[in-house]
């Protein structure tokens, strides 16, 4: 038998996403950007999106430093 092979998709969201999902303000988002603490959006023309996963890993910092 050979392994299943998955092919593993990672959704991009936009900055109101990012907003409604952290609870922050689009400001927020991009001071944080510059300072290095936020990840860099992904170009897609003239929109920026980011990878889901890097929200899901932001959550789970969060979670684990009010722990």
């Amino acid at each position: 038998m050979t392994p299943q092979t998955q092919t593993i998709t990672d959704h991009l969201v936009d900055i109101k996403t990012v907003c409604a999902v952290l609870c922050r303000s689009r400001a927020s988002i991009y001071r944080d950007i510059e300072r290095g603490d936020f990840p860099k959006p992904i170009k897609r023309g003239h929109s920026s999106r980011w990878r889901a996963s890097d929200l899901n890993r932001i959550i789970a910092q969060d979670g684990d430093m009010a722990a």
